[in-house]
């Protein structure tokens, strides 16, 4: 059991990490087993308050990729013009900057080298992954592989597509479709277990968690954050990782550091498991960008991405209508009692690429969130990163310079203080 602090004036810590969801988790154990003191805060009034509460469950190194590719944006139209749509643009006109940009990182050499590096991260941290499993760190970790099905004949040039009776030799439930593909390199993860987990081991080696405190603001002396403002006190530290998503811009704005994150929101539906006729690993139905993930007590239903005003109503037909496209091809679906519904604003940068790393101009100011829908599999090495700067004290582990948190900010002067650099933004 993770246990809660009360905040108050005069704590100290090496390091306070701001946010618990499943990339804070990681990088507080993380530290917390080198030997750091660190506090976890986080406004939620228990784990998996935000987007950690709950993900597509699935570890799927060979499938992460930027946010905006040249495969993507052709296929872009196509998906928002799809009932139910796979992505989809609701009215905002502080949307139009940030779009603009994401589009223009999507150019072809730009995304191909972004996704390489995206990809060679999440095979490096789904072995962190098994590590963790294998030290009794990572419970609900399973390695099932997952199958890929096509509604319709696609254009893949080099590879070779599974008959539909190739397929129900992976998965019986599943109804008839042109074809699909199977990975076996694929491992199923409960976001909510992973962060519990995390958690627990870092308050094993002295963590303080504080859940139900929302930081207002970051203290700073000259170029440097010496700690945090909270409703009911400041906490002083060392060191202070951002891993707190969308709200990591605000703070990380206070001093001067430009985050340009908004939300992705992503829809999950949770059906009521029915042994003997659950699917018997994950599917993923391609046209609609649908992921259907069993778990030990659930069938999770996930998938859309949407932008637009961040923590406006959420509709509920949204998520109906991915239980309705999933039941389509899985029957054994239909009709079974919804056990939990959830949408959350996945931070997403407007390159696509997460931010990782110590902010120049405010050395001791570290941020790990952008991940958009990678989060828990980028987690543990996100994690590391962090650590080979906080505590191993190296400035970039070797081409981890493309991921640095500051890369938005415009700096006039970028040996001055945090407040010069704030004043510049404003």
């Amino acid at each position: 059991m993770v246990s809660s602090a009360r905040t108050g004036s005069n704590q100290s810590f090496d390091c306070v990490v701001i946010g618990a969801g499943v990339v804070g988790a990681s990088v507080a154990q993380r530290l917390a087993r080198s030997g750091v003191r660190v506090a976890v805060l986080d406004q939620a009034p228990e784990i998996g308050g935000g987007c950690s509460y709950a993900n597509g469950a699935l570890l799927a190194p060979g499938h992460v990729s930027p946010l905006a590719t040249p495969a993507l944006l052709r296929e872009a139209p196509v998906q928002m013009l799809r009932r139910p749509p796979a992505v989809r643009l609701d009215p905002d006109l502080t949307l139009v900057g940030w779009m603009s940009k994401l589009l223009a990182s999507a150019a072809p050499r730009r995304a191909s080298i972004a996704q390489a590096r995206m990809r060679d991260l999440a095979i490096q941290s789904t072995e962190l992954h098994r590590a963790l499993a294998d030290c009794g760190l990572n419970p609900t970790m399973r390695k099932t592989g997952a199958i890929d099905v096509y509604l319709r004949s696609p254009r893949m040039n080099n590879k070779k597509l599974l008959s539909y009776k190739e397929l129900q030799d992976f998965e019986p439930t599943l109804a008839p479709v042109e074809g699909g593909t199977h990975d076996t390199e694929e491992w199923t993860l409960e976001s909510r277990s992973f962060v519990k987990s995390m958690l627990g081991d870092a308050a094993r080696h002295g963590a303080e968690m504080m859940f139900g405190t929302p930081v207002k603001e970051l203290l700073t002396r000259g170029s440097r954050v010496v700690g945090v403002r909270t409703p009911t006190g400041t906490i002083l530290s060392e060191n202070v990782v951002l891993a707190a998503g969308l709200h990591s811009a605000a703070l990380a704005a206070q001093v001067g550091v430009r985050l340009p994150l908004r939300g992705g929101r992503g829809y999950v539906v949770d059906l009521a498991a029915r042994p003997g006729s659950d699917p018997t690993l994950p599917v993923r139905i391609k046209e609609h960008r649908i992921l259907v993930t069993p778990l030990e007590d659930r069938v999770r239903v996930c998938g859309s991405i949407e932008f637009g005003k961040e923590y406006r109503p959420v509709d509920p037909r949204r998520g109906n209508a991915l239980v309705k496209v999933a039941s389509s091809v899985l029957p054994s679906l239909r009709d079974r009692p919804i056990v939990d519904r959830w949408a959350g604003e996945r931070p997403c940068t407007s390159d696509g690429v997460p931010l990782i790393g110590v902010a120049q101009g405010v050395r001791n100011l570290a941020i790990a969130t952008g991940h958009g829908m990678w989060g828990l599999i980028l987690a543990p090495i996100t994690a590391n990163l962090i650590a080979d700067h906080l505590v191993a004290h190296s400035p970039t582990r070797a081409g981890a310079e493309w991921l640095r948190p500051d890369r938005f900010t415009r700096q006039v002067d970028k040996g001055s203080g945090s407040r010069e650099s704030a004043k510049e933004l404003a």
